[in-house]
This record gives structure tokens, C-alpha cells and sequence, in this order.
């Protein structure tokens, strides 16, 4: 009898033993299978992240070209090339939209220029440029630092805002002349639009000397 209680005895802590055997590996299967799933989830998180900074990237970039082919001063003018001054000459392109684009930009590069002048009068700074076309600035010995960089950004923001209208205006024209020319061989009575639009623009880029 002894001996038949002892046998039950083992095979009870036996089946416990191969229960809590069984209970460990399909614990370490559940763990296994946990860690698989959030590693996966893992690596499409990061994929995800990935394309959106890819997506954001690319959307900056445009914009970031946007700001960089833009000069701004005041709130007045938004410097960007024109069409005609970065695209190939098109057979289309009329005479007419050329000189109304002329008619545009010249105001606002006299408009410039004028600003410049009147913030050098009115400050008292000299302004100079080396062989390289390097601007430099030279302030009054009493004018304190702050004041000297604020004029310093200001005459280099409207510099910027000459030298790039003036560039738009020299393309046009050179474009608008090459249009001229094919119109002078079709009619040779055609009379220039640009003639007068050329001479003006001499006599700013004369004004705007230092």
C-alpha cells in the first residue's frame, strides 16, 4: 500500500514537472513570438518615419528653392527671375509681354536705387567696391555697432535687390532684341520697342556707381 502511494506520489510531482515543463516553453513561445511582433513593428515604424522625412524633404527643398531664388525688401517687392529670364526662348513669346515685363521691373529697380542713395545720405556711410565686386561698408566713428549692422544688412539687402532686378531686365532685353531681329527680317519698316527701354536702363546702372 505504502509502496502504491509512493507511485502515485512521483507521478504527481511527474505531471506537475512535464505541466510546468510545457507551461515554460509555451511561455518562452509567447515571449518569442511578442518580441517578433514588436521588432516588427519596430522596423515599419522606422520605415514609415523614413518616407516621411523623405516626403517632407523633397517639399522643403521646392520650398527652400522658392525663398533662395526670392530677395525680400520691405513688403513691397518679392524679387523672383521671371520666366522669360530662365526659360529657353519660346517662338510664341510676343514683343509685347516683354516690354510690359520692362515696363514692371524698371520702376522698381529706379525704386531701389533710389533707396540706396537715400539711405547713404541720410546715414552718412561710405560705401565701397573692390576689383572683385566685393561691397564694403565704412560707418561714422560715432555710431554705435547696433545701428552700423542694421545699415550694413539694409544697404546689402537693397544691393542684392539692384544687382538682381538689373540682371532680370538685362535678360529680357537681350531676349526682346532677339526677337526684334527676326521681326526686322520679316518687316524691315518694324520699328524697336526697346530702344528707349535700353538707354533708360544705362542711365540707371550710371546712377548706381560706388
Amino acid at each position: 500500500m505504502y509502496l502504491l502511494c509512493d507511485y502515485l506520489t512521483i507521478n504527481k510531482v511527474y505531471i506537475k514537472s512535464m505541466s510546468d515543463t510545457l507551461s515554460l516553453h509555451a511561455n518562452q513561445r509567447y515571449c518569442s513570438f511578442f518580441v517578433l511582433y514588436m521588432l516588427f513593428l519596430f522596423l515599419l515604424l522606422i520605415l514609415l518615419i523614413g518616407i516621411f522625412v523623405l516626403v517632407v524633404h523633397k517639399d522643403n527643398g521646392v520650398s527652400l528653392n522658392n525663398i533662395k531664388s526670392s530677395l525680400y525688401f520691405n513688403s513691397h517687392y518679392v524679387i523672383r527671375p521671371h520666366r522669360f529670364a530662365t526659360e529657353p526662348l519660346q517662338s510664341d513669346t510676343s514683343i509685347f509681354d516683354i516690354v510690359g515685363q520692362i515696363n514692371t521691373f524698371m520702376p522698381q529697380l529706379a525704386d531701389f536705387i533710389n533707396q540706396f542713395t537715400t539711405t547713404i545720405d541720410q546715414t552718412g556711410v561710405r560705401v565701397f567696391t573692390d576689383h572683385e565686386g566685393n561691397m564694403s561698408v565704412s560707418v561714422p566713428a560715432s555710431m554705435s555697432d547696433e545701428v552700423a549692422n542694421t545699415i550694413s544688412k539694409k544697404i546689402g539687402i537693397i544691393d542684392r535687390l539692384i544687382n538682381t532686378r538689373g540682371q532680370e531686365i538685362d535678360d529680357l532685353l537681350r531676349k526682346g532684341v532677339s526677337i526684334e531681329n527676326k521681326l526686322k527680317m520679316e518687316n524691315p519698316n518694324y520699328v524697336s520697342q526697346l530702344t528707349a527701354k535700353i538707354e533708360e536702363l544705362k542711365r540707371l546702372k550710371s546712377s548706381y556707381k560706388h
